[in-house]
């Protein structure tokens, strides 16, 4: 074998003898098609092995934030129970009672980023279900606004909400429907300024599809469709806890049939609109 045929021939990881790069082989060789399938072959695998790797990293991760779940609750249960009972003391100076509420708000705070975090974690692994079941509407919204109250209330933001009267009871997924929508109100308050409003409107078309519209007048965004990017939305500043309850929010849409969109009104602030099936064909 003289000097050039040396230099065609290579070995492949099983040792075998190949050919020499593509662009030396014909295209209608048939040791260019046998290239191109060890090619896809080794594509293929390298592949798998990186799916096994993310199946591997997502099952450490739910792992450790339920074994985080688990180790936190219990002292932060203790935290805002004595934090409670200390607030409930009628002797207690100005200055120990800031003290002890913002000891109680901390850990609220502590505990609603838990908790988003665990529930992001269990729709992301696929362990999230559906339960559909027969509500009012009217009063989950109420909830729902009522949850958001002590919130609102701290930055002396006011929360209205009007449901359609055509709208009496619904079916879907009540604890997961109830848990969108504070998110998204809770988006709105922490969008807004003191003196500010927010706005949940509930209404219904011919075709039996929910329309919950909530606005605020905080300041515009620049890419509406960016706001459930988990990169875009702490590329420019920290990270908020009611952003990812935004992300949360839609995911769980996702699982309950519905969809949302988020647009910027005239001339200030947001506003968010759920669309879902008020009574699923599945239901």
């Amino acid at each position: 074998m003289n000097e050039t045929a040396r230099k065609s021939i290579s070995r492949d990881p099983d040792d075998q003898p190949v050919a020499a790069p593509l662009t030396n082989v014909p295209e209608d060789s048939p040791q260019r098609v046998e290239l191109l399938i060890r090619e896809l072959r080794k594509r293929t695998a390298e592949l798998e092995e990186a799916n096994r790797e993310l199946r591997r990293v997502s099952h450490y991760r739910s792992l450790f934030l339920a074994r985080m779940s688990h180790e936190l609750r219990t002292p932060l249960t203790s935290i805002l129970g004595f934090s409670e009972i200390l607030l409930d003391q009628e002797e207690l100076t100005e200055t120990q009672r800031r003290f002890c509420q913002k000891v109680q708000d901390s850990g609220f705070q502590l505990q609603a980023s838990l908790n988003q975090l665990v529930d992001l974690s269990r729709i992301e692994a696929g362990q999230t279900e559906v339960f559909l079941q027969e509500f009012s509407m009217r009063e989950m919204v109420r909830e729902s606004c009522a949850a958001a109250a002590r919130m609102a209330q701290k930055q002396q933001v006011k929360i209205d909400y009007e449901v359609a009267s055509e709208i009496s009871t619904v079916v879907s997924d009540q604890g997961k429907l109830r848990q969108t929508i504070f998110n998204f109100i809770a988006w709105a308050v922490s969008r807004s300024t003191a003196g500010d409003s927010v706005n949940v409107k509930v209404n219904i078309d011919d075709q039996s599809v929910l329309s919950i519209k909530v606005s605020d007048n905080g300041e515009p965004a620049q890419d509406t469709a960016g706001v459930f990017d988990p990169e875009h939305s702490g590329a420019t500043q920290e990270p908020n806890i009611n952003e990812l309850g935004i992300i949360i929010g839609r995911k769980l849409l996702e699982l309950m049939g519905g969809d949302v969109i988020v647009e910027n009104t005239a001339p200030r602030g947001l506003e968010t609109t759920i669309t879902m099936p008020a009574r699923p064909a599945k239901a």
